[in-house]
This record gives C-alpha cells, sequence and structure tokens, in this order.
C-alpha cells in the first residue's frame, strides 16, 4: 500500500548538548553595548554513514538554527533559551525549541541606540523508499512510503530604534510513529513602548522545496517550491507573523 508524504502549510498574517538532550538559557539588562549569538547544526540518520549517500530504507534529516541580536547606545533588555532533545518526539513536543525576547530603547533620553536581531531555522529531511511501522492512527495503515526529499526554512530580521520583539522557532524530526508529522512552526510578535509604536523595520519568511517519488522507484512524482515573506519599516504599531509546515501521513491544507 502507497502512502503519501503529504505536507500542510499554514501561514497567518552556550548550548550544552547531552546524550538526548540539551538546555541553554542567556538573559541580560544592559544601558550601551550587547551582543549575543547561537548556531546549531544536527544530522542524524536512520541508519547508514552520514555522508550524503542513503542507502535503501535509510532515513535522514538535518536541522539548522542561528540567532544573532547588537545593540548599541540604548537600553536592552534580552533573554532567549533553547531545548535540544534528540529522542523521538509525538504531537506538543519537539526536538528544538528556542524563545527569544527582546526589548530596546535607542530614543528615551535623547539617546541615536541602534539594535538588530536576525533569526534562522531550517529542516531538511530526505528518505529512500521504506515500510512504515503500524500507528494508533486507524486511517493510516502500515504500507510503503516513497522516496522523498523536503527543505523548509523560516525567520527574520529586524532594525530597531525603539520597540518589543519575540520569536519562537520549533521543529520536530525525530518521531515515534508515522502519524506524527514532521513539522516547523516559527512564530515573530513586534510592537511598541508605552502605547507607542516600534520604530525601524521587521520582516518574516517562510520558504520551502518538497520532493517526492513513487511507490517502487526513486524517480520523482511530485515537486512543490513555495515561499511567503512579510515586511514593514516606519512606525509599526503591530507585526504578528504564524508560520507552520508539517508533512506527514494527513490531508494537506492551506490557512
Amino acid at each position: 500500500m502507497k502512502r503519501n508524504s503529504v505536507p500542510r502549510i499554514a501561514i497567518s498574517i552556550a548550548l550544552v548538548l547531552l546524550s538526548v538532550g540539551g538546555f541553554a538559557m542567556a538573559a541580560t539588562t544592559t544601558t550601551g553595548s550587547m551582543s549575543d549569538s547561537a548556531s546549531l547544526v544536527w544530522t542524524t540518520s536512520t541508519g547508514g554513514a552520514i555522508d550524503g549517500v542513503l542507502v535503501p530504507g535509510e532515513r535522514q534529516s538535518t536541522t539548522v538554527y542561528g540567532e544573532n541580536t547588537q545593540a548599541s547606545g540604548g537600553t536592552s533588555w534580552y533573554s532567549r533559551s533553547m531545548d535540544l532533545n534528540t529522542a523521538p518526539r509525538t504531537f506538543g513536543q519537539y526536538n528544538v525549541d528556542s524563545f527569544k525576547m527582546f526589548t530596546f530603547d535607542g530614543i528615551s533620553q535623547n539617546r541615536t541606540g541602534k539594535a538588530s536581531s536576525d533569526e534562522f531555522i531550517g529542516i531538511d529531511t530526505m528518505g529512500r523508499p521504506n515500510s512504515s511501522p503500524a500507528t494508533i492512527d486507524p486511517f493510516v495503515k502500515p504500507g510503503t512510503f516513497p522516496a522523498y526529499h523536503n527543505e523548509v526554512n523560516a525567520g527574520s530580521a529586524f532594525d530597531l530604534e525603539q520597540g518589543s520583539l519575540m520569536t519562537q522557532a520549533r521543529t520536530r524530526t525525530i518521531t515515534p510513529r508515522a502519524d506524527v508529522p514532521v513539522t516547523l512552526d516559527y512564530v515573530v510578535g513586534l510592537q511598541g513602548l508605552n502605547d507607542k509604536p516600534a520604530v525601524g523595520s521587521a520582516s518574516a519568511f517562510i520558504d520551502g522545496h518538497l520532493e517526492e517519488g513513487g511507490q517502487d522507484t526513486c524517480g520523482k512524482t511530485m515537486d512543490v517550491v513555495f515561499s511567503d515573506e512579510s515586511t514593514a519599516s516606519g512606525l509599526i504599531y503591530r507585526f504578528d507573523k504564524s508560520m507552520l509546515y508539517e508533512s506527514g501521513s494527513s490531508a494537506i491544507s492551506v490557512f
């Protein structure tokens, strides 16, 4: 029985690594200059060497994360946490979970401060045809999953003179069953201070390339390319964006 790896895409307008998990946190309040950066590249495979060549039945995933925040000439309140868990994760759980809050005031008291905060999260999953195990979903029966290669990225960039922002970046690439989808979930929000608009610029995006083969061949039978980006600049009263990608044994939905 053929089971398609079906995507679901929804869009609405310091690391301590252990054997199966790690957690890191940074927090600072500064008048003057501050900077913080983080990066992660994590690749795992169901079998065989991680050498770019998949053996029959092998599945491989890579998660990439990067963050860089800098500020000068103002007052900064900054907090960021990151959790990495390499064990299989089910619904409501994630392998990578990062949360950031950053408030910057570079205007009050005749200041001329500037701040920037950039973030990127991406997943790259691929696999040769393989047999799926049993699931707890009665509508998902054991069968053969075709070859696939899916790459999805999301991120944001903020340049501020004044404002308060938050971001949350979450991915799930290791799942215990076929009915638990691979997920990339990215949320950003920006607002002003003291009932005033934020001052600066903001952007957020998601893009992806989804490829799938047939049941008994590695030849391509599906190819989807998508992208979405939102930008704002000047006096920004509110900037909110939520982006969700899921791929698994479920119907396709686009919001």
